[in-house]
C-alpha cells in the first residue's frame, strides 16, 4: 500500500490498496471520484472553478470544471463503467473574513458551486460532502473501500 500525495492544482489516479492524500484544502475544492468495481480513484486538488475565466490554461487539474471532466475520461480509460462513477467534495472554505459570503471574490463558494453543477450536468452523482466553514481540511482517500477520513484542526474528523 502506498500514500500517494496529490498536490496543489494537481491529479492523481490510482487503485487499492492506496490511499490518496491531499493536505491544506482551504478555499481549494478536493474532488474524489471511485470506481468501486474496479476500486479505482481519482482526487483532484483544484484551485480555481472555471477553465474560460483562467488567463493560463495548460493545466486542467487547476479548475474544478476541467479537471471533473478529465477524472471522467481518465477512469473510464482506465476500464470505469460511467454510469458506476460516483463522487465526493470538500473544502470550499471561506479563509478570508475580510471577504463577503457573497462576493465573487469568495472563491470558496464558486469552488464547491462549479463542482457540484459539473458532476451534476456530467450525470455523476454526488455521494457525500464537506464544504464551507472557515477552516481547512486533509482527506485520506482509501481506494480499498472508497471511504474518505476528512482531518482538521479544530473541526476533528469524521469519514465519508
Amino acid at each position: 500500500m502506498a500514500l500517494i500525495v496529490v498536490g496543489m492544482a494537481e491529479l492523481k489516479i490510482a487503485s487499492s490498496p492506496d490511499t490518496l492524500v491531499t493536505r491544506g484544502l482551504g478555499s481549494c475544492v478536493g474532488i474524489a471520484m471511485y470506481g468501486s468495481y474496479k476500486k479505482i480513484g481519482a482526487l483532484a486538488h483544484a484551485m480555481v472553478p472555471l477553465c474560460e475565466k483562467g488567463t493560463v490554461k495548460n493545466n486542467p487539474a487547476k479548475f474544478v470544471d476541467s479537471v471533473i471532466l478529465l477524472m471522467i475520461d481518465e477512469l473510464k480509460q482506465r476500464g470505469c463503467v460511467f454510469r458506476n462513477l460516483k463522487a465526493k467534495i470538500f473544502g470550499g472554505a471561506h479563509m478570508f473574513s475580510s471577504i463577503p459570503m457573497d462576493s465573487p471574490f469568495n472563491i470558496g463558494v464558486r469552488n464547491v458551486n462549479v463542482a457540484r453543477s459539473t458532476l451534476s450536468s456530467q450525470g455523476i452523482q454526488l455521494l457525500a460532502d464537506d464544504t464551507g466553514g472557515n477552516y481547512g481540511r486533509t482527506i485520506f482517500f482509501d481506494l480499498d473501500t472508497g471511504k474518505i477520513k476528512v482531518k482538521t484542526i479544530f473541526h476533528g474528523e469524521k469519514e465519508l
